[in-house]
């Protein structure tokens, strides 16, 4: 240990134990971040071994000869022998080379053998030492030189395989320095110097692997930097394909990010629509730039945003143009017109000039619906689209509000003449050439918006709406909104508001009249009539009753009296009749209601008088709820009968079971014609077997001439005024009612 050999050899032994064990630290910590890292984990190993090696070789010169000594050199035999194992899975996995499973085994055992040899014979340890210098035997190199050589072998095919020549020679004249450095410490003399040679002989190896293995982490650092840039070039063209809509804009930015990640100029991408409203997105570029997989899979990511991003821009525009477009006649809907008209009005406005609204609805479009069809009904609404999209400018603009209703909104309006001709004309010029049908005609509402005017637009178009309704209920067809109708309108507003403020406070009361019998004179039900308790006094429902039925506030009053009335029929323990209009049996889901109102049971105390307008709605309608009312014991009659031209036809189909005649049959008893036409009902009631009810008799003479005709059941103010339930037990006893028992008496007396 005094020799200078041997000093030196003592400190490099040290050195390379420490510097290998650093080494083996580091990819310790790499395979502790990663835990699949299989190469920092082989060469964590084989750091270990060799630097468990060199720190043996440092330790054993100063190790007394004797036990302690053989013990030390038996374990540097096996770290060296596992240094030399652990080099092929180290190697294998830095050249991607062959499996090392045969050579592994093969080297493992020639090295096994070589351990048994060294315990139990002098062929490879003779177990001596001359001057502190262990004497091997004559098998010392052979037993490893032939497992090392199996080692050497796969080192030498794992590199053939190596696709970089500099890396493969690298490797290989690096193996070959440590070969010869190992074989120079076996060939040596015993000494100092053989020492020495086994402290440096790995050193080549070690230090290229581990030059190999900082310049990969550099290079996997530099990777996954470049996949980091490539993935934030992915987000930013994924965000930024959220806040355009064009998909050429958003395909050039994705060629112009290509262009600067990959950096080739001739990156170019290209878009194709293909069926179902795909779309394929592709880049090309040179083909050497897609042997890199992280540009291919960039490239495919690339081109799977942009056509994703296309796809997502058709189906808005699709929502979109579906929730802005009618489907059946593919013009602006309501929502896209109400859109319009607020821009609109706000170019009008900067601009100064007028504007009008045109409220547009088809005359009698439900009855050529239910005459001739649906399929007919949607192309006369299709026809309609096209005559009124049909415009003099630019500033001609149509939508269908709903059913059969069409708003147009001209813009620039510079003569007030042509914009009513322009109304006139779609009134009367409706084409249906080629069709059997007459083209219906189109009323018409206008209203006009002047420069100042604070009308909005949902003012506007209940002006024009307004003025429509007006030119159909006078037939005049173009009627333009003014003064008089804002009047109008404002009375029906407040109409409206004091009808629902009515039924909300409960000012709505039943009156009952009563009928009787005929014969006995005895009151066989009541009819329910609605009293309006206005703040400023009793309100008949010819005031307000049209008005209700028009706007649709008949059918909540209508379900309110039909609770009043069922507890009405509950304390007079009478049946009693309820009148009721159109637009309530026209609800969906009318029985359904009646039967919420009027509860369980009881249903034979319920008559329900249907209009003859009823009767022009939907017919099957109609039957289907009449007959379902029927067989929960609902008694059916028909109001006014012989006023309207459709109940005679129809009346063999309808599930009724009372005629009423109208009052104005009653008065004209007096005429030969009158009479003729109170006989026609009887007879046409006893021929369907239908009870007969005549109202309005207000005279002896009607009530006996009425009587004489067959009719039984009489209703009237000679019989009794409507009254409230409370009074009407009063009423009865009454003088008027008395004149009528005292007719009767003096009748049967002179007969």
């Amino acid at each position: 240990m005094e020799s200078g050999a041997g000093l030196v050899a003592v400190v490099a032994q040290c050195a390379m134990a420490g510097f290998i064990g650093g080494l083996c630290f580091q990819h310790w910590t790499a395979w502790h971040d990663d835990r699949g890292n299989r190469g920092a984990f082989w060469l964590m190993l084989w750091s270990a071994a060799l630097a468990l090696l060199f720190g043996v070789n440092a330790v054993q010169p100063a190790l007394p000869a004797g036990p302690v000594d053989e013990a030390a050199l038996f374990v540097r035999a096996q770290l060296l022998a596992a240094a030399i194992l652990l080099a092929m899975p180290a190697i294998r996995d830095f050249t991607r080379g062959r499996p090392i499973r045969g050579h592994l085994l093969v080297a493992g055992a020639l090295f096994g053998v070589r351990a048994v040899l060294w315990f139990t014979t002098d062929l490879v340890y003779t177990h001596t030492a001359v001057e502190g210098v262990p004497q091997y035997g004559p098998l010392v190199a052979i037993t490893f030189f032939v497992p090392a050589a199996v080692v050497f072998w796969y080192g030498v095919v794992s590199t053939m395989r190596m696709p970089s020549v500099r890396t493969r020679y690298g490797l290989q004249v690096a193996g070959a320095l440590s070969i010869a450095g190992l074989l120079v410490s076996f060939l040596l003399p015993n000494g100092r110097i053989a020492e020495l040679s086994t402290s440096v002989w790995a050193l080549p190896l070690v230090a290229y692997l581990q030059a190999m293995r900082i310049l990969r982490i550099r290079a996997a650092d530099a990777k996954v930097l470049h996949q980091h840039r490539l993935r934030e070039s992915l987000a930013d063209v994924g965000r930024a394909a959220w806040s355009t809509s064009d998909r050429l804009e958003l395909l050039e930015l994705a060629q112009t990010t290509a262009r600067r990640q990959i950096g080739d100029d001739s990156i170019t991408g290209s878009m194709s629509a293909l069926p179902g409203g795909r779309f394929s997105t592709s880049f090309t570029c040179p083909p050497e730039l897609l042997a890199d997989p992280s540009t291919r899979d960039f490239l495919d990511d690339l081109s799977e945003i942009v056509a994703t991003a296309t796809e997502r821009m058709r189906l808005a525009a699709n929502l979109s143009a579906a929730a802005f477009t009618d489907a059946l006649t593919r013009l602006p809907n309501r929502h896209a017109l109400e859109l319009h008209l607020v821009h609109a009005l706000a170019r009008a406005a900067a601009a100064g000039t007028r504007l009008a609204v045109l409220y547009c609805d088809i005359d009698g479009f439900k009855q050529e619906n239910d005459q001739h069809g649906h399929s007919w009904g949607d192309e006369l609404l299709r026809r309609t689209a096209g005559h009124v999209r049909a415009g003099p400018s630019e500033n001609h603009f149509a939508a269908r509000f709903g059913g059969d209703e069409f708003v147009v909104v001209q813009e620039d309006i510079r003569s007030r003449d042509g914009l009513l001709a322009l109304a006139h004309r779609i009134r009367t010029d409706l084409d249906l050439t080629g069709t059997d049908q007459i083209a219906p005609l189109i009323s018409v509402g206008v209203a006009f918006w002047e420069p100042g005017d604070s009308t909005g637009p949902e003012e506007l178009l209940r002006q024009a709406d307004t003025a429509m309704f007006e030119g159909k209920r006078s037939r005049v067809g173009v009627v333009v909104f003014d003064d008089a109708l804002r009047a109008r309108m404002r009375a029906d507003q407040n109409l409206r508001r004091e009808l629902t403020d009515a039924l909300a406070g409960g000012e709505f009361e039943m009156y009952y009249q009563a009928i009787v019998d005929a014969a006995t004179l005895e009151v066989v039900g009541t009819e329910a009539l609605v009293r309006w308790h206005h703040p400023d006094g009793l309100r008949m429902p010819g005031y307000w009753l049209g008005f209700a039925e028009e706007t649709g506030l008949i059918v909540p009053i209508g379900r309110h009296l039909v609770r009043a009335a069922r507890a009405g029929a509950h304390r007079l323990g009478l049946p009693v009749a309820v009148n009721v209009a159109a637009r309530q049996l026209a609800e969906p889901g009318y029985v359904r209601a009646l039967r919420e109102d009027w509860g369980e049971g009881d249903w034979h105390l319920l008559t329900l008088e249907i209009t003859e307008s009823a009767l022009l709605q939907d017919l099957a309608q109609v039957i289907d709820s009449l007959i379902t009312l029927r067989a929960l014991g609902v008694r059916i009659s028909i109001d006014d009968f012989g006023t309207g031209y459709s109940s005679f036809a129809r009346l063999a189909v309808l599930p009724v079971d009372v005629l009423k005649i109208d009052q104005a049959f009653v008065r004209d008893l007096d005429e030969p014609g009158g009479v003729a036409v109170v006989q026609a009902i009887v007879s046409l009631a006893k021929a369907h077997g239908l009870d007969v009810v005549a109202e309005g008799v207000e005279r002896i003479d009607q009530f006996e001439t009425l009587v004489d005709l067959g009719v039984h059941k009489l209703q009237g103010f000679l019989i009794g005024r409507p009254t409230s339930a409370a009074s009407l037990p009063v009423e009865l006893t009454a003088a008027s009612f008395g004149r009528v028992v005292e007719s009767r008496t003096r009748r049967e007396s002179s007969a």
